[in-house]
C-alpha cells in the first residue's frame, strides 16, 4: 500500500501532459520497471478504461492499483492520483477569484509539451512491439489511427470495431455466457451542493471520450445553460486544468469552487471521479475471470491493436501544437532518445524539459 500511495502521489504531483502522458508514464514505470502486470493485461485494462465513460488515465490508475492491492489498492491509487491536482487547482481557484490573475506558465508548457510527444511516442513503440504480432494487428492499428485522426470517428466506435474485428480474425466459435452488474447511486442534502454533485456525477457516468469530449460538454452546460460562470472564467479554469499535473477534468474543482467555495470544489471533484472508481472496481474482477474465454480473447486482441492506433492518432494530433519550432523539435528528439535508449525516468525527463522550456523562453524575452 505504501508503494501504491507513493507512486500515485508522485504522478499526481508531477504528471504533466494530460491523459496520454499519464498512460505512458504508468506503462514505463509500473509495467516496464516494477512489473506490476504484463503488457497484455495493461492494454486490456486500458481498453476497458477507454470504453467506459469518464477520465481514462484516472481509471487506469485505479485499475493498476486494484491489480496490485485489491479494492483498497484501487481506492488508494485513484485518491492519491487526484489529490495533488485537487489541492493545486483549489489553491489556484482561490488566487484567481480573489485577485483575478492567472499564473504565467507558458515557458513550462513550451518544453513539457515537446517532451510529452516523445514520452507517448516511446510508449507507443514499446506497446506496439510487444502486443502486435501479425499483419492483422498492424491493419487494425493503422485503420484505427486513420479513423480517429483523419476521419474523426468517435473513439468508442473505433475501439468496439477493433474488438469485433479481433473476434472475426482470432476467434474460433465455442459457446459461453456471462452476466454483468451495474452502478451505484449517491445523494446529497444541501440543494446547491446536490445540484453541483448531480451534474458532475452525470458527466462522470455518461460522457464518453475523455477530456477532449468532457470539457466542451461541461462548458456548454456550465456557461450557456446553468450560467454558473462566465466563458472567461471557464477558460481560466481550463488553463489551470492544463497546467496542473494529474487529470485534466480536475477543472471540475475550479467550477465547484466558484459555486460553493472549497466544499463545492470537493463535491464537484467527488461527483466527476466517483463513477470511475465504481466502474473499474466492478469491471476489473470480471475482466480477470473472462479474459481467457476464446471469443473475449479475440475481442481483446483486436481492441488492444485499436487502442495502440488511438494512441498513434493522439501523437499525430499533438505534434502541430507541441512541436512549434526548432527548439521544441530538439527537445522532443532528445527526450525520445533519452527515454528509449538510455531509459531515463519519465519524471526526470519532464522536469528537464520544463527547465529547458523556461530557459529558452527567458532568452527569447531578453
Amino acid at each position: 500500500m505504501k508503494e501504491i500511495i507513493s507512486y500515485f502521489l508522485k504522478i499526481g504531483l508531477l504528471g504533466f501532459g494530460g491523459p496520454m502522458a499519464h498512460i505512458a508514464m504508468m506503462d514505463e514505470e509500473l509495467v516496464e520497471k516494477r512489473k506490476w502486470t504484463s503488457k497484455e493485461q495493461f492494454l486490456e485494462g486500458l481498453a476497458v478504461c477507454q470504453i467506459l465513460p469518464g477520465p481514462a488515465s484516472t481509471q487506469l490508475g485505479i485499475y493498476l492499483g486494484y491489480l496490485r492491492g485489491g479494492i483498497s489498492g484501487g481506492l488508494l491509487a485513484g485518491f492519491c492520483f487526484i489529490l495533488p491536482a485537487f489541492v493545486i487547482i483549489t489553491f489556484l481557484s482561490y488566487l484567481y477569484f480573489q485577485y483575478g490573475t492567472i499564473p504565467q506558465m507558458k515557458g513550462l508548457l513550451y518544453g513539457i509539451n515537446a517532451m510529452v510527444v516523445a514520452l507517448i511516442g516511446n510508449s507507443l513503440y514499446k506497446m506496439g512491439k510487444s502486443s502486435i504480432k501479425d499483419r492483422a494487428g498492424i491493419g487494425i492499428m493503422a485503420l484505427s489511427a486513420a479513423a480517429i485522426f483523419l476521419w474523426k470517428i468517435n473513439l468508442l466506435v473505433v475501439l468496439v470495431a477493433g474488438g469485433l474485428a479481433g473476434i472475426s480474425i482470432y476467434y474460433q466459435w465455442p459457446k459461453t455466457k456471462k452476466n454483468y452488474i451495474t452502478l451505484l447511486p449517491l445523494a446529497l442534502a444541501e440543494p446547491t451542493l446536490w445540484k453541483l454533485f448531480a451534474f458532475f456525477l452525470k458527466v462522470g457516468s455518461f460522457i464518453y471520450g475523455g477530456g477532449l469530449v468532457i470539457i466542451p460538454f461541461i462548458e456548454q452546460e456550465i456557461v450557456e445553460k446553468l450560467g454558473w460562470m462566465t466563458r472567461q472564467e471557464f477558460l481560466a479554469g481550463l488553463s489551470f486544468g492544463q497546467i496542473t499535473p494529474g487529470p485534466v477534468v480536475i477543472t471540475s474543482a475550479f467550477i465547484g469552487y466558484k459555486v460553493f467555495g472549497v466544499l463545492g470544489a470537493a463535491v464537484a471533484a467527488l461527483g466527476i471521479f466517483a463513477p470511475s472508481f465504481v466502474f473499474i472496481l466492478i469491471a476489473t474482477p470480471y475482466l480477470a475471470k473472462i479474459r481467457e474465454i476464446p471469443w473475449v480473447k479475440g475481442f481483446l486482441t483486436g481492441i488492444n491493436a485499436a487502442v495502440i492506433g488511438a494512441i498513434l492518432a493522439s501523437v499525430l494530433q499533438l505534434i502541430p501544437t507541441a512541436i512549434v519550432d526548432v527548439w521544441t523539435l530538439a527537445i522532443g528528439i532528445a527526450g525520445f532518445v533519452a527515454l528509449w535508449k538510455y531509459k531515463v525516468n519519465s519524471f526526470y525527463a519532464i522536469a528537464a524539459s520544463a527547465v529547458a522550456g523556461l530557459g529558452i523562453t527567458y532568452l527569447f524575452s531578453l
